[in-house]
């Protein structure tokens, strides 16, 4: 009992180590040029991405995202995050089926279940609090910088947590063109990204 005590608490150790560093470290995606679409027409195109996407792989603290900031040179948007912790409806529920249970088995099982309830009270607890300093920690972020490049407009975008970085692999694949094969690149006359002139 006392090795799988310290396994949990080794794994809520690793869990807040790996969040401060969510919460710390940022990305930097490759610049994009949108040609002939104005800051201002780029920053809702980018706002209703973000607002539209989902992340479901990774979904803590919710995987939705909402643009708490818009102007025509930034475009802030944070993960949603709802209030209190789903402990709360797993200790009620505790409550009820031990005690229930209790209840069933008479006056000497209402207070065994009185007991056991008691012991699990500080652990569940324990665990309220770090699923809310987690979602915390974990909240994801994205920052679009835009300014205006020629014709159009130039997008740079900050990913934070996990969440943000899954869903900026969609923003690279939507707002990033795409390379050319080799074949065409060479028919077409373009060098090909990285290879140099």
């Amino acid at each position: 009992m006392s090795a799988l005590i310290d396994l949990w608490l080794v794994i809520i150790v690793l869990m807040f180590i790996g969040g401060v560093f969510l919460r710390v470290w940022q990305r930097r995606l490759p610049p994009v040029v949108m040609h002939k679409v104005a800051p201002k027409a780029a920053a809702q195109l980018i706002s209703e991405f973000l607002e539209s996407s989902y992340d479901g792989q990774f979904g803590f603290p919710s995987g939705r995202f909402h643009v708490d900031q818009s102007s025509e040179s930034l475009v802030i948007a944070r993960e949603t995050v709802g209030r209190g912790s789903h402990f709360t409806e797993i200790l009620k529920g505790l409550y009820l089926a031990v005690l229930g249970l209790g209840e069933a088995l008479g006056c000497i099982g209402s207070v065994i279940a009185l007991a056991l309830a008691v012991l699990l009270t500080p652990w569940l607890i324990y665990a309220a609090v770090t699923e809310i300093v987690l979602r915390y920690l974990l909240r994801s972020q994205i920052v679009t910088d835009l300014e205006p490049a020629g014709d159009g407009t130039r997008l740079s975008f900050v990913l934070r947590g996990p969440a943000a970085l899954l869903i900026g692999q969609r923003l690279e694949n939507a707002f990033h063109p795409s390379a050319l094969p080799a074949r065409v690149a060479a028919l077409a006359g373009v060098t090909p990204a990285g290879t140099g002139a």
